[in-house]
């Protein structure tokens, strides 16, 4: 019986652990920036000092629009090996059917959704999202 206990309590503990991100995975996801095709537009961690999660805004535009796929295929492996909350990318499409600028917000880890209308900035403009 004793050992079911211990087992609970490790469960638990590395939970607490895998709670932050871990330098290992900000690298990850730094090393696939600098290799995207995307700007990035913002970055911040968000959970306080334990750093639970990181939201990215990136954009394309002209050539480099298709390629943002290969961005949600790295969140969607990235949350696979690592874990958290994925919530959808938020993608905003500037130029159908013909796409001039693509702009996207990428989760990672757990980040808590925002709450009410919000301010994005869009080519020198804020838009109410």
């Amino acid at each position: 019986m004793e050992e079911t206990k211990n087992r609970g309590s490790e469960k638990l503990l590395a939970a607490w652990k895998g709670r932050a991100l871990t330098d290992e995975s900000v690298r990850e996801i730094a090393d696939a920036l600098a290799q995207s095709a995307g700007t990035v537009e913002r970055a911040a961690i968000v959970g306080g000092a334990d750093g639970n999660g990181a939201r990215i805004s990136l954009s394309y535009s002209g050539d480099d629009t298709p390629i943002c796929g290969n961005d949600i295929a790295f969140w969607v492996k990235w949350h696979l090996r690592h874990g958290g909350t994925p919530r959808p990318p938020r993608i905003i499409i500037d130029g159908i059917p013909f796409p001039d600028i693509i702009r996207m917000e990428l989760d990672f880890g757990n980040v808590q959704p925002i709450e009410g209308p919000r301010e994005l900035p869009v080519a020198g403009l804020n838009i109410g999202v």
